[in-house]
Parts: C-alpha cells; sequence; structure tokens
C-alpha cells in the first residue's frame, strides 16, 4: 500500500487521510508552476472577492454563519483584512504619487503620524475594541474570540471601504483626499457601516436594548481608539526624536 510523502502515513484512496495531500505529487516543473500560480489565483478570485462583496452587502449572513461553523465558503477574517490593508496601502501610495497630492491636513505631529500609520495602530486595536464589544454588547451571545472575530470582518470591510472612497475620490474625481474632510467623511461611513453591521448581526440574539449598547459601545470604542492611538503615538515621536537628537 502506497505511503503518503508528506507524513508516512497509509494512502488509500487519492488523498492522504491525515494530512490531505494528493497521493500522487508531480515534480516541480515550469507547468506545476504556472499550475500552482493558476490555482492560486482561481481561488483568491472565489474565496476572497466573494467573501468581499458578500461582506459589504450581507454581513449579519457572512458573520453570521461563519461563527454557526459554516467556514469552507468564507476567506478567514484575518486573512481577508490583512490582504484589504495591503490594497488600501498600496491604493494609497499610488494615487498620492499618480496624482502629485500634497497633505493637506491641519492636525498636530501626533495626529498625522496617527493617520499615515493607521493600519498598525488599528491592528494593535483589534482585541481592545473586541473586548469592548464583548463586554458592552455580545457577552450574552457570543464568546470574547467570537467577538474578536466579528471586529476583525468589520476591520476588513472599513479597509475596503476607505480603499473606495480613496479610489472614488482621489482617482476618478481627481480630488486631494489627504485633507482634514475626508478624514471625518472616512469616519462617519466607517461608524454607519459598522452600527448596521452590528445591529442586523445582532437583531435576533435577544439582547436587551441592543441599538442602545451598539451605540455605546461605538463611542466608548472611537474614545479609545483615540485616546490609546495619541498615547502611543506620542511615546514613539519621543522615542524617535530623541534618536535624532
Amino acid at each position: 500500500m502506497p505511503t503518503c510523502l508528506n507524513c508516512g502515513a497509509m494512502v488509500v484512496e487519492n488523498f492522504c487521510p491525515n494530512c490531505g495531500q494528493k497521493k500522487e505529487v508531480e515534480r516541480l516543473t515550469w507547468r506545476s508552476l504556472v499550475g500552482e500560480i493558476f490555482h492560486f489565483f482561481t481561488h483568491l478570485e472565489r474565496g476572497f472577492l466573494n467573501t468581499s462583496w458578500r461582506l459589504l452587502i450581507w454581513p449579519d449572513r457572512v458573520i453570521g454563519e461563519y461563527l454557526s461553523g459554516k467556514r469552507k465558503k468564507y476567506f478567514k477574517p484575518f486573512s481577508l483584512y490583512l490582504i484589504w490593508v495591503a490594497i488600501h496601502l498600496l491604493a494609497y501610495q499610488l494615487i498620492i504619487g499618480w496624482m502629485h497630492y500634497e497633505n493637506l491636513r491641519t492636525g498636530q505631529e501626533t495626529q498625522t503620524f496617527i493617520v499615515k500609520h493607521s493600519n498598525m495602530f488599528g491592528l494593535m486595536l483589534i482585541p481592545i475594541l473586541a473586548f469592548v464589544l464583548w463586554l458592552i454588547v455580545t457577552r450574552s451571545k457570543l464568546n470574547y474570540i467570537e467577538s474578536f472575530a466579528v471586529i476583525v470582518y468589520t476591520f476588513a470591510a472599513v479597509e475596503m471601504l476607505i480603499f473606495f472612497q480613496i479610489v472614488i475620490v482621489g482617482l476618478l474625481l481627481q480630488r486631494n483626499f489627504l485633507t482634514d474632510r475626508f478624514l471625518t467623511q472616512i469616519q462617519v461611513v466607517a461608524s454607519i457601516w459598522t452600527f448596521y453591521c452590528f445591529a442586523f448581526l445582532l437583531r435576533t440574539g435577544g439582547i436587551k436594548y441592543l441599538i442602545p449598547r451598539i451605540l455605546l459601545a461605538l463611542v466608548v470604542g472611537i474614545l479609545i481608539n483615540d485616546k490609546v492611538s495619541a498615547l502611543v503615538a506620542e511615546i514613539i515621536l519621543k522615542i524617535k526624536n530623541h534618536a535624532d537628537a
């Protein structure tokens, strides 16, 4: 009986029952490399794009089914978030370079640093904001890790929304988006979409005073986001300025 080349287990059918690798493995060639690349992009299209589209339109369905165990057809939340962070950053840098936009924001050095590194701060604050959501809203329905997954999916959708706003305003309308007004627009859109997501996802959970609790969680989350981000940014800038001196 043939054994798996990966783990050594006995293989009866086409795939190893232990690790899932194919029984027959082709030698690495140009043909196999092209096949791997083709498989990656076709899989990305089916999983990544499908999950992204559905998450924007039906966030309650996507997140609800993922939490209930229907996970095969959806892209994992953290992978989805990281890919959209990369797409957002790429579009941000490319459009600024193509259109030669200047930074017109009037914030202080700390605020400018936070905006410039918003994705780093977002990644840092995900566990904290997940705890806020769990503590104020979802304790009776979801555990902390499930609330964490909800926040990560929400952040992924927010990254998508920021990307679309940058492309529409900066590229299609050819208007400088490095302004305080555009930053406010992003925050308003993100808050509205997040409220919509939480309200529809949790509406059948039997949570008392759901809407006020969601609003409270959003306000507390925004305040924590601002305070913690400002504190961390000030520490980083002080260290940087001290090193430069």
